[in-house]
């Protein structure tokens, strides 16, 4: 029960939520063209708040949560509950930043959507009061059930560095358990945080036509 990763995208989501019997075990098969499936847009706070507690709601109400005490779950069992925890908390976090920006300027919201589906969420502020001066990642949550997507929105977020004029530079103040998945997308480790250097990575390519980065699949 407790071994699905991620969503099977090929199976179809008639009743409009994301639900374990969907999913299946590992990271997204080669044959699987994220980008078909996945898209990403900026948002306003208003969306970014009803599209984020959707993907909070259908983890918690649709069988996500490992339900079985604490003291009788196995190793992957008790990752599998933190990922769910962590998932709800940042998400959470997110909620609360969209209920206060919503008139604020500066901080840009962006939401994954499966389908059609809200998975997943980033806040990200311009960075002008943080040293160095590059757009920091504030937030980045998406629906536990899901791996491999993320890239996507920190995607978005360079290419919004990129329109700020910082070059696609990023930075971030990583939880300790995605330190690995951000190395897997090109930052790396800055003392105390991580930073994305787009132009000096060759997961990144800059397409001089559109003036945007994508970021190249292995």
């Amino acid at each position: 029960m407790f071994r699905s990763k991620s969503f099977n995208i090929h199976q179809p989501l008639a009743s409009g939520s994301l639900i374990r019997a969907q999913s299946f075990s590992g990271k997204w098969p080669s044959s699987v063209n994220i980008r078909a499936s996945i898209t990403v847009n900026e948002v306003s706070p208003e969306e970014a708040l009803s599209a984020v507690t959707r993907v909070r709601t259908d983890m918690n109400n649709n069988g996500w949560g490992c339900l079985v005490d604490s003291e009788s779950c196995d190793d992957e069992q008790k990752k599998w509950n933190s990922r769910f925890t962590k998932a709800c908390g940042v998400l959470g976090s997110i909620l609360l930043n969209a209920t206060l920006r919503t008139k604020e300027s500066g901080v840009s919201f962006f939401v994954a959507y499966f389908r059609g589906i809200p998975i997943g969420g980033l806040q990200l502020s311009p960075g002008d009061n943080y040293v160095p001066a590059f757009p920091k990642v504030i937030y980045l949550a998406t629906h536990c059930g899901i791996r491999g997507c993320g890239v996507l929105l920190i995607e978005q977020a360079v290419n919004k560095s990129q329109k700020w004029g910082k070059k696609g530079n990023l930075q971030l103040d990583p939880l300790r358990e995605a330190i690995r998945a951000y190395l897997d997308m090109g930052f790396v480790e800055i003392e105390s945080h991580m930073e994305l250097h787009p132009e000096r990575n060759d997961k990144w390519i800059y397409n001089e036509a559109t003036k945007t980065y994508r970021y190249m699949f292995s």
